[in-house]
């Protein structure tokens, strides 16, 4: 079974704080880079080094903006399904967590990130740790299936670069930043990893 370190928690706590404060039902890939953002752990910090218009304040106002402006949020690829995830429940009027629940868009990013990154790490490419990291996270929301990307392109902040920082965070001093698979593998343990990721559940 799959366990969570704690920089992973901890960006998936301020995700879903990020995204109810925003009036969200519902978390997608846009509101895990701000939870990313917010979480701010060693992975981050290597990653706003290069990029230092990559803040949280930044992309927060990048996902108001978007939310209050329908043309702007198409451009961005936002669109939101019915029942949106843009609506505030009750439970979010009034100040307190919603339940939480990740849109199809960010399971599909997740689902294709772990597979491509539990390939590099059976060919020795990524390190073999024991824990989901904040990583994994980062090269989900940097998928191009994922809204966060968009939204980085919105920025004019390149999603690939971004990406090489992640990689390059993660490896060992001195060792090569593997490049990144552009198609997912298919076998049984990408099938159980996805199984995990869609039924994640989040501290609150």
């Amino acid at each position: 079974m799959l366990m969570y370190d704690d920089s992973f928690v901890a960006a998936m706590t301020a995700t879903t704080d990020e995204a109810t404060a925003l009036g969200a039902r519902i978390y997608g890939s846009e509101h895990v880079l701000l939870g990313l953002l917010v979480a701010h752990d060693h992975v981050t910090q290597h990653v706003v080094d290069m990029f230092p218009g990559l803040t949280a304040p930044a992309v927060r106002e990048a996902v108001r903006a978007a939310l209050d402006d329908a043309p702007h949020l198409a451009r961005l690829g936002l669109t939101l399904p019915a029942a949106s995830a843009t609506a505030p429940s009750d439970g979010a009027a009034r100040g307190t967590r919603p339940r939480a629940k990740h849109t199809p868009e960010l399971q599909s990013a997740l689902n294709q990130a772990t597979a491509k990154w539990a390939q590099l790490r059976r060919i020795g490419a990524l390190p073999k740790e024991r824990k989901v990291s904040s990583a994994v996270l980062w090269l989900a929301v940097l998928e191009p299936s994922a809204r966060g990307r968009r939204l980085l392109h919105a920025m004019e902040i390149d999603p690939d670069g971004v990406r090489a920082g992640v990689l390059s965070a993660i490896v060992p001093t001195g060792d090569a930043v593997p490049t990144w698979p552009t198609e997912a593998p298919v076998g049984p343990a990408t099938r159980f990893t996805h199984w995990v990721f869609g039924h994640l559940n989040l501290p609150r």
